[in-house]
């Protein structure tokens, strides 16, 4: 979380006259906060660079708490309640785009460690030529349908694992399978259907796989302070003659 305050503007505040420290409360919340939106907006910007294809999500995921007369700062961060369809929350999932290192696991990893087919240590991937969203992430609905057809797919109170119903093989479900290399479970295959004059075989939809390690992409901290000193400045000389012309007035 980066906290915009008045740190480094002691020099400007003591040559404030009498009418402008009776107006600095009012001006101070307000030049806070709109350093803060401006931070945001170039957060936002940063992410729609750094970040290939962006889902709606993660760019509306920074949010600023307003400077109060009371609370002399403002802040900037990202929210941390999930999305409420199972995903993960924004200050998780871009916490190692931040800080670098590894990541947490996600809400299905942990489903399938608690099922036992993964590995203490080991992460889902997608496979090589499996199909993924428009924002370059293996899609819920693809997903599901994975987990589904391998019968590894289990919610609190509700079970959503294809079954030998004429409906599931209709919809194809079965074909997901957990594929193992001795006792080691190493993803979920897709059998293939058979082509003409080949025979059937298999490719993988998600692999088992080493925690994946990540360098520092989003400088959410050395983006926020370098704006926030550059905008403050400027804001509170705006907010200052605002509020001096409400007074006077």
């Amino acid at each position: 979380m980066i906290k915009v305050t008045f740190s480094g503007m002691r020099g400007r505040l003591q040559t404030l006259d009498r009418l402008e420290r009776e107006q600095l409360p009012f001006a101070a919340a307000l030049s806070l906060t709109a350093t803060a939106k401006e931070v945001k907006a170039v957060l936002v910007e940063e992410m729609s660079s750094v970040f290939d294809r962006p889902t709606r999500w993660t760019l509306n995921s920074v949010f600023i708490e307003p400077a109060t007369k009371a609370r002399m700062e403002a802040r900037v961060w990202l929210k941390d309640q999930d999305p409420g369809s199972g995903g993960s929350a924004a200050a998780e999932y871009l916490s190692p785009q931040i800080y670098g290192g590894s990541r947490d696991y996600k809400g299905t990893e942990k489903m399938l460690y608690r099922r036992g087919a993964l590995s203490s240590g080991q992460y889902v991937l997608p496979g090589d030529k499996l199909q993924l969203d428009a924002h370059g992430n293996i899609g819920r609905g693809r997903l599901t349908k994975i987990l589904s057809g391998a019968g590894l797919f289990t919610e609190e109170g509700y079970d959503a694992n294809a079954t030998d119903s004429a409906r599931s093989m209709r919809k194809g479900n079965r074909r997901y399978f957990l594929i193992k290399k001795g006792r080691t479970a190493i993803g979920i295959a897709e059998r293939l259907r058979r082509g003409k004059g080949s025979r059937n075989n298999i490719r993988m939809a998600l692999v088992f796989a080493r925690r994946p390690a990540y360098s520092k992409l989003f400088d959410f901290f050395g983006t926020a302070e370098r704006v926030a000193q550059d905008a403050l400045p400027i804001e509170f000389e705006k907010a200052l003659a605002r509020a001096l012309a409400t007074r006077r007035q």
